[in-house]
C-alpha cells in the first residue's frame, strides 16, 4: 500500500493542553510574565505559585494512512487515541506541526451529537445527515436505509428523547455511515447497542473499505480491530510506539501491556469479595503443565489453579467452584466444581483443579472462584475478579487467525461431504 494516494498525513504534530487556568486578574499577570521569561508550559497562581505543567495529548506523531486502509488505533487510556482522530476531524487543531485529510470526514467519536431530544427520530435524520453535508434530495434517497440499519422504524415518528442509549447510537451510526464518507473515524462506538447491531456496524464498515474508503478504529477489543483492520497504530503516552501490520502488532500489544495487569495480582483477592466468611480463599496460583508459575499458556497446554484456603471454624463437606471467564465479554468457559466429598475442614488447606488441556483461542481470561456449602445453598466466599491469565498465538499473531476461528474455544471436528458431487461434463 505504500505507493496508494494517502487520505491523511500527519507530519510531526504535537497537541499540548493547559492543566489549568488563571482564574484571578493577578494569575494572569503571573502568567504572562512567566511566558515573557520563557516559561510557556507553566500556569502560575498568585496565592500557590507556580501550578502544573502542560499536558502533552500527542507528541511529535508523524503518520501517513493511505486510501482504503483500515486501521486500528489501540493503546492505553490516556494515550491520545481520541485526540488524534480529534486533529483529524478538525474537531481541534494541533499546537506545532501539520495534519492533511484529503475526503469527507465522519466522525463517530460521539453518536447523535446533532441530534435534539425533542425532535422526533425522523426529524433528527434530516437534521443530522444535513450536518454532514447531504442535501434534502439525498437524504430523500437514503432515508428507508438509514432507518432499517438502525431498526427503529416502530419509533421514527417518537421524540428522541423516548429512545434509549443504545437507539440513539444507532441512529446515529446510520445516518453518518449513510453520508458518503471519504474517511470514517470510529471511537468504541461499536461498544453500544446489542450483537446484532454490532455486526452489521462491523460489516459496514468492512464494506466501506472494501470500496477504497479509508478507516480509524479505535477499540480496546483486540479482536474486533483485527476482523476490521490489516494495520495497528500503537500510541502509548502521546507518541507512536509502533505502526505495522495487524499480526505482529497486535499480538506485541497483547502478550506485553494485558501482561503488565496480569503480573500484578497482589490485590486480587482483597476486592470483589462476597459470601458469609466461615471458609475464604487466601492465595490463588496458576501452575503449567511442569509446574512453573504462569500467566499464560500456549493453546491446548494444561493450566493448574491452586487455591489456599482457611476455615475460621469447622465446615462440613464444602464445595469449591473455579470458572473461567473471558476479559473481553465476561462469557463462562467453563466452570469447575469440586464434589464436595471432602468432609469437614478447619484451619488451613488447599485445593488444584487440573484443567488437562485447555481448548482456548488466544484471549485473555480471568478466574472467579467460589466456596459453598455441600447443597451450594450458602456461599462461603466468592472472588469474582480472580487473577488472570492468557493464552498466546503462538507467534502467529492474532491477524493469523481466520474469522471461523473467532470462536472462544477450539473443539476438535471432521468434515465429510455428502452431498451430491458434480461430474465432469460429458463430452460428445
Amino acid at each position: 500500500m505504500s505507493g496508494s494516494p494517502l487520505a491523511i498525513q500527519l507530519d510531526r504534530v504535537t497537541k499540548r493542553y493547559s492543566a489549568g487556568r488563571s482564574r484571578t486578574f493577578a494569575d494572569l499577570i503571573g502568567s504572562r510574565i512567566d511566558r515573557l521569561r520563557g516559561r510557556n508550559t507553566d500556569l502560575h497562581s498568585a496565592t500557590r505559585g507556580k501550578v502544573d505543567a502542560a499536558i502533552y495529548a500527542i507528541q511529535d506523531v508523524s503518520l501517513d494512512v493511505p486510501r482504503g486502509a483500515g486501521l486500528g488505533i489501540i493503546g492505553r487510556n490516556g494515550a491520545g487515541k481520541t485526540t488524534l482522530l480529534k486533529l483529524v476531524s478538525h474537531v481541534t487543531w494541533p499546537t506545532s506541526g501539520v495534519v492533511r485529510v484529503g475526503g469527507h470526514v465522519v466522525s463517530l467519536i460521539e453518536l447523535g451529537a446533532g441530534f435534539h431530544p425533542e425532535l422526533t427520530g425522523r426529524e433528527n435524520v434530516y437534521l443530522g445527515a444535513g450536518l454532514f453535508g447531504l442535501t434534502h434530495r439525498e437524504i430523500d434517497r437514503q432515508f428507508d436505509a438509514i432507518v432499517a440499519f438502525a431498526d427503529v422504524e416502530r419509533l421514527i415518528d417518537t421524540p428522541m428523547k423516548r429512545y434509549s442509549s443504545g437507539l440513539y447510537a444507532r441512529l446515529g451510526f446510520a445516518v453518518a455511515i449513510y453520508s458518503h464518507p471519504d474517511i470514517v473515524l470510529v471511537d468504541e462506538v461499536l461498544a453500544v447497542g446489542d450483537a446484532a447491531f454490532r455486526r452489521r456496524a462491523l460489516e459496514a464498515l468492512r464494506r466501506l473499505i472494501a470500496e477504497g474508503k479509508t478507516v480509524l478504529f479505535i477499540s480496546h477489543d483486540m479482536w474486533t480491530v483485527r476482523r476490521l483492520c490489516s494495520d495497528i497504530l500503537w500510541m502509548e503516552d502521546g507518541r507512536v510506539r509502533a505502526y505495522g501490520r495487524a499480526a505482529a502488532i497486535a499480538e506485541q500489544y497483547m502478550n506485553e501491556v494485558n501482561l503488565e495487569s496480569l503480573a500484578n495480582r497482589a490485590t486480587a483477592l482483597q476486592s470483589h469479595r462476597g459470601g458469609t466468611g466461615e471458609v475464604r480463599y487466601l492465595s490463588i496460583t496458576l501452575f503449567d503443565g511442569a509446574g512453573r508459575t504462569t500467566s499464560l499458556v500456549e493453546p491446548g497446554d494444561p493450566l493448574v489453579v491452586q487455591a489456599r484456603y482457611r476455615a475460621l471454624q469447622r465446615v462440613e463437606s464444602p464445595v469449591f467452584q473455579i470458572a473461567i471467564i473471558d476479559v473481553d465479554t465476561g462469557l463462562v468457559i467453563t466452570t469447575a466444581t469440586s464434589r464436595g466429598d471432602s468432609g469437614a475442614v478447619i484451619g488451613e488447606g488447599a485445593v488444584e483443579c487440573h484443567f488437562p488441556r485447555l481448548p482456548l483461542r488466544p484471549r485473555q481470561y480471568a478466574l472467579r472462584l467460589s466456596i459453598t456449602d455441600a447443597l451450594q445453598l450458602a456461599s462461603y466466599d466468592v472472588v469474582t475478579a480472580g487473577p488472570r491469565f492468557a493464552v498466546s498465538g503462538r507467534g502467529r499473531g492474532v491477524d493469523g487467525l481466520a474469522d471461523e476461528e473467532d470462536g472462544l474455544v477450539s473443539m476438535p471436528y471432521e468434515f465429510h461431504h455428502l452431498g451430491a458431487v458434480a461430474s465432469a461434463p460429458v463430452r460428445t
